[in-house]
């Protein structure tokens, strides 16, 4: 349980700092939508934006705030194994695609559910179930095995050979911890905007989240695994 704990706290200590700014980004953007109105009407021109793009909204936006952009900055720092720069772009950008659909459907799953109302109650049951439903059923395993595929370089292969019962009792609590480490507030925040503003703010956060979780797949790499 210690080592658990500590995998996921020394992911999420270790990009600390920009992790705030961004929690403070986020926050920020939902008082200036509730007391600054030129801004909330600029806001609200996004649903629309999303309307018109369909199902391509989620998919193009999570695909550029959660694989394009994480992965220049981990370009830049040459953080990208030599030779592999192109292989992990396209994960990268795959991977935030398909969550950015199953993000999608959670927040229209949960509207349906817990209804659109911006009030205490709706959003602690939307933070509720997102943390302890959707993540540990969906965004951790599916991050964990993702990632393990990525570190044995893209081979079914040898993630299946290399696949052990620790992915699932070491390395996904630890995922998860660090999931809740940035998202609770992070919902909270999210949650306390209207239904339509909902996901393209989630897409902020997201920026941070991709680093985090890249970090805690990196350090899983280095110590043991394909």
């Amino acid at each position: 349980m210690h080592i658990i704990f500590q995998k996921g706290l020394d992911a999420a200590r270790k990009n600390f700092g920009p992790g705030i700014l961004l929690q403070g980004f986020a926050l920020a953007l939902v008082m200036i939508y509730y007391f600054h109105t030129p801004s909330q009407q600029l806001l609200l021109k996004v649903p629309a934006i999303k309307q018109r793009m369909g199902i391509f909204f989620p998919i193009l936006s999570t695909a550029f705030f959660g694989g394009l952009i994480p992965f220049l900055f981990l370009a830049a720092r040459k953080e990208i194994p030599a030779g592999r720069n192109t292989a992990h772009l396209l994960f990268m950008v795959c991977f935030w695609a398909i969550n950015g659909l199953a993000v999608d459907l959670l927040y229209k799953c949960q509207a349906f559910l817990f209804g659109i109302e911006v009030n205490v109650a709706t959003v602690v049951k939307k933070v509720l179930f997102d943390q302890l439903v959707y993540c540990p059923l969906w965004s951790a395993p599916f991050a964990v095995i993702a990632m393990h595929w990525k570190n044995c370089d893209f081979s079914f292969v040898r993630a299946r050979q290399q696949f052990t019962r620790t992915l699932l009792t070491v390395e996904t609590p630890a995922v998860l911890i660090s999931i809740w480490a940035v998202w609770i507030l992070a919902c909270a925040i999210i949650y306390s905007l209207p239904s339509a503003l909902q996901f393209p703010l989630f897409n902020v956060v997201l920026c941070f989240w991709s680093l985090l979780l890249t970090a805690l797949s990196t350090e899983k790499n280095n110590e043991n695994d394909c």
